[in-house]
């Protein structure tokens, strides 16, 4: 057979190559011996670690959430006990197979680690030299549940397999589901499937139909992202992803994926028991906050001491002042003895609380009886917040209504800021480029027009405010203030505002620690980054609707628009801030836009406003003065 010179050299060439040497082949064997010991002392180094968990906890359940003041005194609870284990026999098919095939689809097969997906995940997260993916089956969830494994780290991810593979050999799959199932959080302080059934829709698990069960087994992912209740789009998205597995791994039929994926959620939190931690307008607050944060620490346990800014004397004090101010608007010849000393002389004060005893009140007002009927009544929710250094933006007291057995929180409410959106307005005139256009402080939609729809949308845009502004044709609503916003967002830009624009989110949680008293968060205030232009923050924080009041605080006092109330701010550097809000809860009602009404709240709310002002800071000025405690 004939071969020609240049193939033999080719496969002379390839074979000198392949040609290892014994001396070479000895290297590859200890290098090979060497990485094989290495892999066993690291199998055992965290198997012997994973023998030391307790693995009964995986079937103990876990305690509540508990919410703390600033001086370490328990407060109430935020989340409530564990409610009881979902079983094996309750569950729907359909919604076992929504779970493994969203979190799992191999759960039934492996046993607590997938180790080719551990080997991806290792390589993925090399290859960025960052962590990315997880790689994580349900068992390794339950793992980190139960044992508060928190971080992102190859150590935490090698201890959590280890964990895995111990939980595997002592309990079987069935009960690692149920017990899964039955801790995990699905947003609105709800954990486990019980509770989120329940809420969401007000049914027993069992009960639970396809389309739900797809929901829960999507909202898991990111309970504050695909929750329904905050995103019904996202939470339609995730549903139909969910479903999409399902169809890919058999679980059902095409018809069935059809008719779920094009079916509504349809929610039925009416029906449901009352949240945890609603029992108070801190605790409704901090659970907010908590579900906001959403992060690894959180899902991952409910069993949390939250330790909050919350001064209990200025929250007592704020509560009573409240329904003192309340009662006043109401009963004419109820003026707050605190609100004499407000004035400069006796004389004054005499003066000031026989003109408020003759403004005349709307006929319809009701008034407050011995009931909890809140309905149509006068409502007020009001909010102090520190502005000292290094404690900037911190909620040291709030009162969110008339009272919390109704379970709402007005900082929530939604109103048209009108003019006290102004400076945001004027702010924009001092951005790059703009310093030369005209500030009307009289005016901000001339100076809106002036400085034109573009760059005060873009400006608007940048803050991320969960807002539908206006369109272009009409520009003018911007520069009103015409748009609906949270409350709570208002008072914080204002806040922001008036501290060199930096972005302090108002923030009641100070730490969260787990409940082996781990630290997982910290509100640390001075690392707040600017959020407004800090020369357009100067240039704005002293000129109307902003004025001064004793050339040391500054105030805001507007009535909002469409009979929205009214809304005052009174702040000094190196102080507190106080919000005030004060109006109905339904703004067309035939009381909330006559004119006696409206004088008397613009009266009463910057009354109570500049009341709690000069209470919370003689609290915080005798507290500074004690001396410090001893450690014990």
């Amino acid at each position: 057979m004939f071969y020609s010179k240049g193939q033999n050299r080719r496969k002379g060439w390839l074979y000198s190559m392949l040609r290892i040497s014994r001396r070479q082949l000895m290297v590859l064997w200890v290098l090979l011996g060497l990485l094989v010991a290495s892999l066993i002392s690291v199998a055992v180094v965290y198997q012997v670690r994973a023998s030391e968990y307790d693995l009964a906890e995986v079937v103990r359940g876990g305690g509540a959430s508990v919410l703390f003041d600033s001086a370490g005194k328990p407060v109430a609870n935020l989340t409530g006990d564990l409610p009881q284990p979902v079983t094996w026999q309750e569950l729907p098919k359909h919604l076992v197979d929504a779970f493994v095939a969203r979190e799992d689809d191999g759960f039934f097969d492996h046993g607590g680690v997938v180790f080719t997906a551990v080997v991806r995940s290792l390589l993925r997260n090399l290859s960025s030299m960052k962590y990315e993916q997880g790689a994580s089956t349900i068992t390794m969830q339950l793992t980190r549940n139960v044992f508060e494994l928190q971080g992102k780290s190859l150590d935490r991810k090698l201890l959590e397999a280890a964990l895995a593979r111990r939980i595997e050999s002592e309990y079987d799959k069935q009960t690692i589901l149920c017990q899964y199932l039955s801790r995990i959080y699905f947003g609105q302080s709800r954990y486990g499937l019980r509770d989120a059934a329940a809420y969401y829709f007000g049914k027993e698990v069992r009960d639970l139909d396809l389309v739900e069960s797809a929901t829960l087994a999507g909202l898991v992912r990111g309970p504050s992202i695909f929750n329904p209740v905050a995103d019904m789009d996202k939470a339609m998205t995730v549903k139909r992803e969910t479903l999409d597995r399902m169809l890919e791994q058999e679980m059902i039929s095409r018809d069935e994926h059809d008719a779920a994926a094009q079916a509504p959620i349809k929610l039925r939190i009416g029906d449901a028991a009352e949240a945890p931690g609603s029992g108070s307008y801190p605790t409704m607050w901090a659970s907010r906050e908590l579900d906001a944060l959403s992060g690894d620490f959180l899902q991952g346990s409910r069993s949390l001491s939250v330790v909050s800014n919350l001064d209990l004397d200025i929250q007592t004090y704020l509560e009573r002042a409240v329904e003192s101010a309340l009662t006043a608007v109401e009963n004419p010849h109820e003026y707050p003895q605190a609100w004499l000393s407000l004035a400069d002389s006796p004389e004054a004060a005499q003066a000031q609380r026989d003109a408020f005893a003759k403004m005349r009140r709307p006929i319809n007002l009701r008034r407050r009886g011995m009931d909890n009927n809140l309905e149509g009544l006068l409502q007020c929710c009001a909010l102090v917040v520190d502005s000292r250094r290094n404690r900037k933006g911190n909620v040291l007291a709030l009162v969110g209504g008339r009272s919390a057995i109704d379970g709402v929180d007005r900082w929530e409410r939604r109103m048209a800021p009108g003019r006290a959106v102004a400076p945001l307005v004027f702010s924009c005139a001092c951005l790059p480029g703009a310093e030369d256009m005209h500030i009307s402080s009289k005016d901000a939609v001339y100076t809106g027009r002036q400085i034109g729809y573009g760059v005060v949308r873009d400006f608007f845009d940048s803050l991320e405010l969960d807002v539908d502004l206006p369109d272009k044709a009409h520009a003018d609503d911007l520069y009103a203030g015409n748009f609906r916003m949270q409350l709570a967002d208002l008072a914080r830009l204002l806040f922001d505002m008036q501290n060199l624009g930096r972005g302090y989110s108002l923030s009641l949680t100070n730490t969260v620690w787990s409940r082996t008293n781990t630290p997982l968060y910290a509100y640390e205030p001075e690392k707040a980054q600017e959020y407004i232009r800090r020369e357009s923050a100067q240039a704005v924080a002293s000129i109307p609707p902003f004025f001064s009041q004793d050339d040391r605080s500054v105030v805001l006092n507007e009535a909002l628009p469409d009979n929205g109330g009214q809304f005052v701010m009174i702040t000094r550097d190196k102080g507190v801030a106080v919000f005030v809000w004060m109006g109905f809860d339904k703004p067309a009602a035939d009381v909330a836009g006559t004119r006696e009404m409206q004088r008397l709240l613009q009266r009463a709310a910057v009354n109570l406003a500049r009341e709690v002002f000069n209470q919370s800071r003689a609290v915080l000025r005798a507290k500074a003065q004690e001396p410090a405690q001893p450690a014990s």
